[in-house]
């Protein structure tokens, strides 16, 4: 046993509890620290099953602390695609509470609030218009593509005045002193002879998790990344651009034929 003034692990439980007469406390896995206001008998029996009560009542506090970060309407969470971050993203959508719905591949994706596409796939955009429709039925939705090394992640999309995709690339060749170039390498049938780096594959996950819970807990952060395009890169990198979405003009009439 450890002696009552350290700090001990919380049987199957994340979290340590100190025993001190002087100052029992409990520091929950989130860092945060709960003063305890009774200790057990002596004996290893009351401890134990004092230990067994803590864990109890510190499950229940994180329990309350997930629902919070995804309320209801604002929960279910679709996570499209098949490769490492796909289902990277999936995993650390579900352990922060979130509860996330898988394609099945049919064709039919089940609705939910929000629908992710971040995948390690390079940008097409004859794939973005069906999901550019889930927006207008309620839906929001986090894009994000592979380009060579990085990991471009694209505006939040809440109602559809958002820049797409390819408003995005339209912008960023708009604005490139090699756009000839750029243009076609964004066009190129390529595949990406290596893997995403795993720095990169990270930090892409938790900026998702961190727009996506903005989102979820309507803090004031979502205006900015309704907004931003974040290009994210070796190293632990990561580089944002303002992009605003337009309306497309109307078609140019056809003239008489000559």
């Amino acid at each position: 046993m450890y002696p009552r003034h350290e700090w001990r692990p919380l049987p199957a439980a994340r979290g340590e509890v100190r025993l001190s007469p002087d100052m029992p406390a409990l520091r929950t896995g989130s860092g945060d620290f709960l003063r305890l206001h009774d200790l057990p008998g002596s004996g290893r029996v009351l401890t134990f099953r004092y230990l067994l009560r803590v864990r109890r009542a510190a499950l229940e506090r994180e329990a309350r602390m997930r629902s919070s970060r995804w309320p209801e309407g604002r929960r279910s969470i679709l996570v499209l695609g098949r490769d490492r971050l796909s289902r990277a993203l999936a995993a650390e959508l579900a352990r922060s509470g979130a509860e996330v719905r898988r394609d099945d591949r049919s064709g039919q994706a089940p609705w939910a609030d929000a629908v992710v596409d971040v995948r390690e796939a390079p940008q097409r955009p004859e794939a973005d218009e069906p999901l550019g429709q889930l927006v207008s039925g309620g839906a929001v939705l986090l894009r994000g593509r592979r380009e060579g090394g990085r990991m471009l992640i694209f505006p939040l999309a809440v109602d559809g005045s958002e820049a797409t995709p390819d408003q995005v690339s339209r912008r960023r060749l708009a604005a490139s002193p090699a756009a000839p170039e750029l243009s076609s390498w964004l066009s190129s049938d390529r595949r990406e002879p290596r893997p995403l780096s795993r720095a990169t594959r990270t930090l892409t996950v938790a900026r998702c998790l961190s727009v996506l819970e903005d989102w979820a807990t309507d803090a004031p952060a979502v205006a900015e990344h309704r907004r931003l395009l974040r290009v994210i890169g070796d190293g632990l990198r990561e580089r944002t651009h303002t992009v605003l979405g337009f309306d497309e003009p109307a078609p140019r009439p056809q003239g008489p034929g000559r």
